[in-house]
């Protein structure tokens, strides 16, 4: 396998496909970036509030729900209606990344073989793996990375350093077995929305392609390497869009003019919301099209069991 050139026709295949990336990686990283950036803010005030830099008793979290209790109470009639945008925002942040996800993948490997695809046909057949997938996302969302790192966070503000380092040695652990899982399931998804196999199936036939395929490796760390420059982007990203958002605000707030503080602030929030979110569809696009590209490649490979005779590139025997 050329790795140079599937990371090269990846890019290409991305870059002459603006439509791809606007739906499928623009839209949905709207709301996956709005939620990282919350996330962010949240976990910066969360540490800055708990035992560690501060003396008081009273946690970050309180003082959310207490300014949130107080808000409700003088604007009563924006409640409902701020309570509906919420429930909508949450139900496109849960579905929409799965959906888009699918859909990408059945768009991308119907263009690899030579099908006429576009956005509508990939959102049409990635509705229908759409269940399977997001049963599989749901399963393994414990074992992610982040999950882990949150579950630390909680533990190492709320219950102390001396629990922390008692349950430090299980963290490890899970953050090991969460790896090697993530290594195995690397094709599960395709498996689910190419092949139409079920959840469990699909994770059965991911982990044995990868390990039949162990003279990859080094196409699966390059990948992972990847993937992991783009959360390291994301981060910094995501964390512009508060950090932005409070200078400006506060630098015009200094003036006197609070209304106008919010209103600027706002803006520059947006503008840098919508270049984090395009940037981030960008690189899940790539991100899809080079394991698409992999799978489909070493899937369609026959496996050669210890009765055949193995044939090399000129036809003589081995």
């Amino acid at each position: 396998m050329n790795y140079r050139k599937l990371i090269a026709d990846s890019w290409e295949y991305t870059q002459n496909n603006k439509k791809l990336i606007r739906w499928f990686g623009f839209v949905p990283a709207v709301f996956t970036t709005t939620v990282g950036a919350w996330y962010v803010l949240y976990q910066f005030f969360a540490f800055k509030k708990s035992y560690i830099f501060n003396e008081t008793d009273e946690s970050f979290t309180n003082e959310v729900v207490g300014y949130v209790w107080v808000f409700i109470n003088d604007h009563i009639s924006w409640t409902i209606p701020l309570i509906i945008v919420a429930i909508l925002f949450a139900i496109s942040y849960l579905l929409l990344p799965t959906l888009a996800k699918a859909s990408a993948i059945q768009m991308i490997a119907r263009n690899k073989k030579d099908q006429k695809a576009g956005v509508g046909t990939g959102l049409r057949y990635g509705i229908l793996s759409f269940l399977p997938l997001f049963e599989y996302h749901l399963l393994i969302k414990v074992f992610s990375f982040f999950s882990i790192l949150f579950e630390m966070s909680f533990v190492v503000r709320n219950l102390g350093p001396v629990l922390f380092k008692i349950f430090l040695p299980v963290f490890m652990v899970f953050l090991l077995v969460g790896f090697i899982l993530t290594l195995l399931f690397t094709y599960t998804d395709f498996y689910i929305v190419i092949d139409d196999k079920g959840v469990f199936e699909s994770m059965k036939k991911s982990a044995k392609l990868v390990i039949t395929h162990w003279k990859h490796t080094f196409l699966i760390t390059l990948l992972m390497i990847l993937i992991g420059i783009r959360v390291v982007i994301q981060a910094i990203l995501v964390f512009l869009i508060p950090a932005l958002f409070v200078l400006v605000a506060g630098y015009i707030a200094t003036l006197a003019l609070p209304f106008t503080a919010l209103i600027v602030g706002g803006i520059v929030g947006l503008i840098v919301l919508i270049i984090a979110s395009y940037l981030n569809g960008i690189v899940d696009i790539f991100s899809y099209t080079v394991w698409t590209f992999t799978f489909l490649k070493l899937s369609e490979e026959k496996e050669i069991t210890a009765r055949d005779i193995f044939v090399d590139d000129i036809g003589k025997k081995d």
